[in-house]
């Protein structure tokens, strides 16, 4: 039985020790990076987490069931993988039409209250009371405007630098291709990438342009 248990044992680490190097994919069979290491548990020796080596040469371990991980013949999908980037975009996005929605209200406000001085039907005084108030206000929220143009700016700034260190490995490879040297391993590294750079492309346009929006409403 001792035998038969070790046998099982080293027959399931074999199973899942020919994924490392292979290439790990989301739902949609976009490569994000290649399978260092596989974990299992104890008892029933199921997978419990994969470490992957990501597109931008970050290494991150994820929970089998937090990925919804499936074991195909030659490479990992991960079904229910949030992108970090969209996440990222849609997160700025909501905070910046949040920031819009305030100052435009606020102007609105604003020129509802002048037009009724105009009108004579709101005392002076008071008016001035309550435009102070607004404007106080308004520049409360042109403040967090201003803080998330520069949120952006750092973000862009940091999506340069991972383009540029995606572009520099992508040329390395590239040569090594010409050359008939590259591996299978790095084959699935130069997949991986090109869908780096173009995630990382389209999340960068997006961002130029929510940080446009902004500028609009705060100069």
């Amino acid at each position: 039985m001792v035998f038969k248990f070790f046998s099982s044992t080293k027959t399931v680490e074999k199973k899942f020790r020919k994924y490392v190097g292979r290439p790990v994919v989301t739902g949609d069979g976009k490569v994000i990076g290649t399978v260092v290491s596989i974990k299992l548990s104890k008892g029933d020796l199921k997978p419990i987490s994969i470490t992957v080596k990501m597109n931008d040469g970050s290494t991150r371990e994820f929970d089998i069931n937090d990925v919804n991980a499936v074991f195909t013949t030659d490479k990992v999908v991960f079904q229910k993988l949030n992108d970090e980037y969209t996440g990222l975009v849609n997160t700025f996005r909501n905070e910046v039409n949040s920031i819009k929605e305030r100052l435009r209200d606020i102007m609105d406000k604003l020129n509802k209250l002048s037009d009724l001085l105009l009108q004579g039907g709101i005392k002076e005084d008071l008016y001035r009371d309550i435009r102070d108030r607004l404007e106080k206000e308004r520049v409360k929220w042109i403040r967090q405007c201003n803080d998330k143009i520069s949120a952006i700016n750092d973000t862009l700034s940091e999506i340069d630098r991972k383009i540029s260190d995606a572009e520099k490995r992508k040329s390395e490879l590239m040569i090594k291709q010409v050359v008939g040297d590259l591996g299978d391993d790095e084959k699935n590294e130069l997949t991986g990438l090109d869908e780096l750079l173009n995630q990382l492309r389209k999340t960068r346009s997006e961002l130029l342009s929510l940080r446009m929006d902004l500028e609009k409403e705060c100069y």
